[in-house]
């Protein structure tokens, strides 16, 4: 139960970071000890994370030791922008991991109509099956046509 309560705290604090683009602080401590628990989940093969493939395993490892070496005895407040944005992709693609392929976030860069500036746009696999469906597009018909699904 608390691995699950905390999987779900760390899978708000991504969305709410993902989701915005001034992200929210998170409390350092937090995270380093989720992320204990992660690795202990993977480690031990059970929870949402332990039935992750190799490769998945190996970027999650690679993500959570980049990760603890930024963070370890240090504040949100003394990491530079940059070393924010790393820490919260890092976490959200460690998030992600653990979501089933139907409520895993697919981003892509888009330009709105009448503007150059690049916006990024990221909804869940069933969100944009949804969205194609309600404007008729069947994304199967269109991946036999070879045409892009979005």
């Amino acid at each position: 139960m608390r691995k699950i309560l905390s999987t779900l705290i760390l899978a708000a604090a991504c969305a709410t970071a993902t989701a915005s683009p001034d992200r929210a602080p998170f409390e350092v401590q937090g995270v380093l000890e989720q992320q204990k628990q992660i690795r202990a989940e993977v480690e031990a093969g059970k929870g949402a994370y332990g039935g992750l493939d190799a490769n998945a395993r190996r970027e999650l490892t690679t993500r959570q030791e980049r990760l603890v070496k930024l963070l370890e005895g240090r504040r949100y407040e003394d990491l530079s922008e940059s070393e924010r944005e790393s820490a919260h992709g890092d976490l959200a693609w460690i998030a992600q991991a653990a979501r089933s392929d139907e409520e895993k976030l697919i981003c892509e860069r888009v330009r709105p109509i009448g503007s150059n500036r690049v916006e990024r746009v990221c909804k869940t696999a069933s969100q944009r099956r949804k969205e194609q469906e309600a404007r008729g597009q069947d994304p199967e018909l269109l991946r036999q046509q070879g045409r892009p699904t979005m």
